[in-house]
């Protein structure tokens, strides 16, 4: 029998919110409360710090806001990555007896993202597994991706590039070299590139969707059956904004 997952497919136009039901899905997956889920949303212009990163050492707040972009903390660790409406995002909610898990965070990695793998090369494009959580496409980063494990869910999230603005994601992300500092985990410096200049020509969204929910069929043998949020995730995604995501301590405060 085929496993199922629910497919959602809900995105806001405010990131704060969009941080907030990143976490409350997971955390009722693994209570029980929820399916398995795969997650595809967008933001707009925001930048998005790792849970232990420090701003003002990720980010360059005079271009956010020169650009009008939000600055948002999540959850999971991992490296800064910028996010407009030409990002496709996806997150993946399992509970941790699900079979394709195992007790090894960056086995988890290497077997959940084959699903983003699957899907690119329905695209047309080869991509690979490189270091530091990325995914990439004749060495440039493609995507980015930030997991936690925790209670009885594994949850991973990633950002993929399609028509993103390349030239905006440079000048608001500061990426230095080196990994760590006292003051918070670092991002790593990595060549970026979009789907739009790796296949010569922009490409919608609805296509992407179409080859990622390809991709995660084939690569793990499920079925991605469309479904909204249960009324539980609605109200704790309200209480995780309200109390958390919406406020300046958690976004600006290591």
């Amino acid at each position: 029998m085929v496993e199922e997952w629910r497919l959602v497919e809900l995105e806001h136009q405010n990131p704060y919110l969009n941080m907030a039901l990143e976490e409350a899905i997971p955390t009722m997956v693994g209570g029980g409360l929820a399916p398995e889920t795969l997650r595809f949303w967008r933001n707009t212009s925001a930048v998005v710090i790792g849970r232990f990163q420090c701003v003002e050492l990720e980010v360059n707040l005079e271009a956010c806001k020169r650009y009008g972009v939000s600055v948002v903390r999540r959850f999971t660790g991992g490296g800064a990555v910028y996010h407009d409406l030409g990002n496709l995002n996806y997150a993946i909610s399992l509970r941790k007896d699900n079979r394709l898990l195992q007790d090894d965070l960056l086995e988890n990695f290497k077997t959940l993202s084959l699903g983003v793998t699957e899907g690119l090369r329905h695209l047309g494009l080869t991509s690979e597994l490189g270091r530091n959580s990325l995914i990439s496409v004749k060495g440039k980063k493609v995507s980015g991706v930030a997991a936690s494990s925790s209670g009885k869910v594994f949850f991973q999230h990633g950002t993929l590039l399609v028509n993103t603005d390349l030239r905006i994601l440079s000048e608001v992300l500061n990426s230095p070299r080196v990994e760590a500092t006292e003051k918070g985990v670092r991002s790593t410096k990595s060549a970026v590139t979009s789907l739009r200049d790796e296949l010569g020509r922009n490409i919608p969204l609805s296509q992407v969707k179409r080859a990622l929910i390809a991709g995660f069929q084939e690569a793990h043998s499920v079925k991605l059956i469309p479904e909204g949020l249960t009324s539980e995730e609605k109200e704790l995604a309200k209480r995780l904004y309200e109390m958390k995501y919406s406020r300046e301590k958690w976004n600006f405060e290591l």
